[in-house]
C-alpha cells in the first residue's frame, strides 16, 4: 500500500479551501459611516422612503465614474455588494452578501461602498440601483 504524503494532503486542503472561499466585494473601497460630502444624490423626498431609516442610499462620485452606496446593518456582520450586473443603460443590479458571524451584533451601523460605474450605464438619465426588492435612484447628471 502506498503512503499519502503530507504535501499532497496540504495541497488538496488548500484547493478545497480556495473553492469554498466567501464572495468578495465588488467595491473599490469602503468605510464606516455615510456618503461622502461630494456625493450627488436624489432629493430626499423624491424616493418615497421612510426618512427615519434612510438606508440604503446612494450618490454619484467623480462625475459619474463611480457611485457610493450606504448599507446599514450589524457592524460585526456587514452586508456588502458581492456582484454587479447592468440590466439596461439605466439599471444596475447589485447582489448583496454578508461577512462575519456566526454571531452578529444587533446594532445598526452604516457602511459606505465606493463602486466603479460599469460600462454601458447612461448617467445622463436617472439610474436605478436594485438590491433584491429594494431600489435606490441615482439622479441624472
Amino acid at each position: 500500500m502506498r503512503r499519502i504524503s503530507g504535501t499532497w494532503i496540504a495541497g488538496v486542503s488548500l484547493l478545497l479551501t480556495a473553492c469554498s472561499a466567501a464572495p468578495a466585494s465588488v467595491a473599490e473601497s469602503e468605510h464606516a459611516g455615510g456618503l461622502p460630502a461630494q456625493a450627488i444624490t436624489a432629493k430626499p423626498d423624491s424616493s418615497g422612503r421612510d426618512l427615519a431609516y434612510p438606508f440604503p442610499t446612494a450618490g454619484w462620485l467623480d462625475d459619474g465614474a463611480r457611485f457610493a452606496i450606504v448599507l446599514a446593518g450589524s457592524s460585526s456582520c456587514p452586508a456588502f455588494p458581492s456582484s454587479i450586473d447592468v440590466a439596461d443603460p439605466h439599471t444596475i443590479k447589485l447582489g448583496l452578501d454578508t461577512r462575519g458571524g456566526p454571531k452578529c451584533t444587533a446594532d445598526m451601523a452604516p457602511r459606505t461602498y465606493i463602486i466603479r460605474t460599469p460600462t454601458g450605464i447612461d448617467s445622463s438619465g436617472q439610474v436605478t440601483l436594485l438590491f433584491g426588492e429594494t431600489t435606490v435612484a441615482l439622479p441624472p447628471l
